[in-house]
């Protein structure tokens, strides 16, 4: 591979890893958004489910308690159903992110091996040129 195809391939990997890491973030974002959705449903419950215990709520309060309770259930089941998505996803990010870096540094290795052998292959020449010079005859010059 050249010396531009690898800067190139290194520039597209460098993109791909700053895309991998964007979409991390936002994956993140979502899984809390989904963990906060999930506690404040669990937390209306048990609010609801404390005010239908107390000894001064009347059958009304407890029979509305009951009614609201499969609504409540189904949106914590839905809110814990989303969580679960984000975090796989999440995980998924990070698999795509760890990925993403992993060929950022192999193609960045793999241009720092190829300069250094460029720099060993130029300096094996200028020793070369040095070694013929210095075998030359030297050439006096009558003054």
């Amino acid at each position: 591979m050249t010396p531009g195809t690898l800067a190139t391939v290194i520039r597209l990997r460098r993109s791909v890893v700053s895309e991998a890491s964007i979409f991390l973030v936002e994956c993140i974002r979502a899984e809390t958004a989904a963990s906060d959705a999930e506690k404040a449903a669990d937390a209306a419950i048990a609010r609801e489910r404390r005010a239908a215990e107390e000894l001064a709520a009347d059958d009304a309060a407890v029979e509305a308690f009951s009614g609201w309770l499969k609504r409540g259930r189904a949106a914590l089941e839905q809110a814990r159903a989303m969580r679960e998505r984000a975090e796989a996803e999440t995980t998924r990010a990070r698999a795509a992110l760890s990925a993403a870096r992993g060929a950022l540094e192999a193609a960045e290795t793999l241009h720092a091996v190829h300069e250094q052998e460029m720099r060993a292959g130029r300096d094996r020449r200028e020793q070369l040129d040095l070694d013929e010079a210095g075998a030359r005859p030297k050439t006096q010059k009558n003054s």
